[in-house]
Formats: structure tokens, sequence, C-alpha cells
């Protein structure tokens, strides 16, 4: 095997400066030695009941781990309430000697859930997704509009970013428009385009109108709730390309999904919940599509990891970096295609190389449909295309002034929402 000479510091370091990391105050402590918690928390400022509740969730969660996966260590996430106030504990992990092996997170009524790290050992082979996922920006405040946001811009089809920049869009988002439109009209066509403020304060391109008549075609921008955003005709079919662009464009795949064999082992296989790319130490890692990173560390057997949550439901994760980008961190926004980490070789690897997870619902699928135009994923379907037909809806009603009809913006008309969905399981007999 050649040797590779590992990178400097200077190498490793990305050209821009990557946007801010949540202030979120990060406590390390030590754990009891009978495994409480409430007099570290306690130390820590942490609200009186946060530290009580949070003591019940980790006495649960320590009395199911193996004696061998005792935790000795803990980090909290704690939040300020305001001057002279106990801080809010915000999340907890706990550590054995040599990974994660609890996770607790606040629920909205004060409650701690948990969640444990089942077979972090190095004979285990399976490896499953036991971390909670965290709120993401594409969640529901993603699929709400601001009241009074809506407004209308026009520009051509050879200027749609240039035109649309003072919207406040990514760049990556006038890019992948761009891309979706490119497929109905000619380059010199007029566009016109809603733009508008979703619940969560981002500024989105809601619907790009083109044409005139029958010829007429629609582009709606929307942020599925099992899916990352993007572009989708009225029917719910993804436009301008895949779902999730490739983390390491131009890289070999040198293990795909599934269950494989490893010759000369005593365990014989093993199932492999992602895809490897091919890599040097050091080259950069690129985020697959928009998300917040909500896990930033060492990871069990994938060392040093990177996971975004893009969706309510849906997570990338990106494993066995050598280093990860500087300046981010649990809670900060990523755009697709931002360098999010280097290539690296640690955790439980056999050399450089990127995994890289798609989590759905807390369960590893196959990436490759994402990151390519087969698989099933360019259409949306159950319940996310319920989400899709309210939010046609919704921006319909913000585009009519509220009766469901559009006046100001030619081609909308006004139609039913689903206030109901027909596809969950209370509705099955009715079918």
């Amino acid at each position: 095997m050649a040797q590779v000479k590992a990178p400097t510091k200077a190498q490793l370091k990305p050209g821009a400066k990557p946007a801010a990391a949540s202030a979120d105050d990060v406590q390390p402590f030590a754990v009891g030695k009978d495994g409480s918690v409430v007099d570290q928390l306690l130390g820590l400022q942490v609200d009186p009941a946060d530290a009580q509740a949070a003591a019940e969730a980790v006495s649960k969660a320590v009395g199911q781990l193996d004696i061998s996966k005792g935790t000795s260590s803990g980090r909290a996430v704690l939040k300020s309430q305001g001057a002279n106030q106990p801080k809010r504990l915000v999340s907890l992990q706990l550590f054995s000697a040599k990974s994660m092996a609890v996770e607790l997170f606040r629920g909205n009524d004060g409650s701690y859930g948990y969640k444990l790290a089942p077979g972090a050992t190095e004979n285990d082979d399976e490896r499953i997704s036991s971390l909670p996922r965290t709120a993401s920006q594409m969640g529901a405040a993603a699929r709400s509009l601001q009241v009074g946001s809506v407004g209308l811009v026009k520009v051509s089809g050879t200027s749609v970013a240039s035109g649309l920049a003072q919207t406040g869009a990514s760049t990556a988002t006038l890019k992948d428009l761009t891309s979706a439109l490119a497929g109905f009209a000619p380059a010199a066509s007029k566009i016109e385009v809603l733009k508008g403020r979703t619940a969560d304060g981002a500024p989105r391109i809601l619907l790009a109108y083109l044409g005139d008549g029958k010829s007429r075609q629609a582009v709606w921008w929307f942020a599925p709730p099992n899916q990352p955003e993007g572009w989708f005709d009225e029917q719910g079919r993804r436009l301008g390309g895949t779902a999730l662009a490739d983390p390491r464009p131009d890289s070999r795949i040198s293990s795909p999904f599934g269950t494989r064999r490893y010759y000369g082992r005593s365990s014989g296989g093993g199932f492999h919940n992602g895809i490897d790319y091919e890599g040097k130490i050091g080259e950069p890692i690129y985020a697959a599509a928009d998300g917040v990173i909500n896990h930033q560390g060492w990871y069990f057997n994938y060392g040093r990891t990177v996971k975004i949550s893009h969706a309510d439901d849906f997570e990338t994760l990106y494993a066995h970096m050598s280093q990860f980008a500087a300046g981010m961190g649990p809670g900060s926004p990523v755009r697709k295609g931002d360098v999010i980490g280097y290539i690296g070789s640690s955790g439980r690897s056999t050399g450089p190389h990127l995994h890289f997870s798609v989590i759905v619902s807390g369960q590893f699928i196959d990436p490759q449909p994402y990151v390519t135009e087969r698989g099933g994923h360019s259409t949306l379907d159950g319940e996310s295309l319920v989400a899709f037909r309210q939010w046609q809806q919704e921006v319909r009603k913000a585009a009519g002034n509220g009766d469901g009809r559009d006046r100001g913006f030619r081609g909308l008309q006004g139609a039913e929402p689903w206030s109901t969905n027909p596809f969950s399981s209370q509705n099955v007999n009715r079918l």
C-alpha cells in the first residue's frame, strides 16, 4: 500500500470562513462513581428542575448499559435564560472510556428522553442510528409562510440567478432553480416568481411560472418532511437533479450499501449501512444538501463524524474524518457544497476514505438513489405528497389574498386543501 503524507494544518484550512457556530454553552463534567449527575449539573448552574429530570433519565439509561460500558464523563449543552437565572439543559451526552454511550434530549414538556448506543464495541459490524434526530431548519416552520411576506418578481431565463439575488435565496437554491427551469423553456423566456419568507425567518423563492396558456408550467420550492428541500413540478416530481449532491464528486465508490463479506475474518461478514468513497487524507468532504449540523465529534466506530439534519426525518452522516472544517459545530447551518471536513481514517477503518450514510426516520437506507437519478425518490408520495398539497394551497392563498384564488399572479388556480392525510393508517379502511 502506498504511503500517503499527512497534510499540514495550513493545507486543511478552508478558504472561506464558515457560518458561526451555535451560541449554546457546552460544558464537560465527570460522572459520579455511582453514576449520578445531579450535583455535577447543579455545579454548572443548571436549573434544579432540569437537573433532577435529567438525573432520572440518566438513572434509567445507565441501568440498561453493560457494566463494561459504564459512563465516566459527560458533556452538557446549556442555554442561558437571562442574567442571574439558572441555565436550561438542552441535551446531555455520557461517555464510556472509548465512545459516547448515551444521549439525553429535552422534550417540550421539560422531561428528558434518552437513546443508548448499542453494540458500540470493536467487534460490532452492524451499526444503527441510536441517537435522536435534531430539529432542522427544514422542519415544519419551512412549510409555513410569514403573513404579508409574499411578493412578485419578474426575470428572464437568461438572468435567473442575478435577477433573484436580491431575494436573499442561497446560491445553491438559485443554481438548482436554473437547472429545474432549463427543461421547460428557452433561455429567453419571461419568468414570474413568487418570493416570501417562511416561519423560520428564511427568505425563499416559493414558486416560478413560465409560459402562457396551456403551455404554462409551474416549478415549486418545497421542503418535504423526509427528503431534502428542492424544486418540484405540479405533480410532486423532483426537478433540477438529484435529491443529494455527491459529497465526494468524481470519487470512486469502493464499497456499496448492504451485506458484505470480510475475507480472512472469523466473523465472516457484516452489514454496511452506507457507501464508501475513496480518497486521500486531507481531501475535502462536502455537505450533500442544505441543513444544520446536529453532531460533530467522535461517534463510536465511525471516528470523527459529522451528522447533518436536512428535514424533519432526514439526516446524512459523514464518517472517518481526519479533521473538521474550522468554525463549524452543532447548530451551525450549512449549504449544499460547503466543506464540512476532510478525508481521514479515524475510528474503525482500514484506510483513508469517506463513509457516507443516509438516515430516514432513524433507519439507515441506501444513499445511492439519492445521489443518482434512479431509485424512486424523485417523486413525492404518502406524507410528503400530503404536505406538498397543503403547501401549494397556502402559497395560493397568500398570492390570492386569502381566498384560494390568485389575481396578481396568473395561473394559480384555487383548490380544496388536503386537511387530512388520506395515506394515514386511520384512513386505510376508507380508501
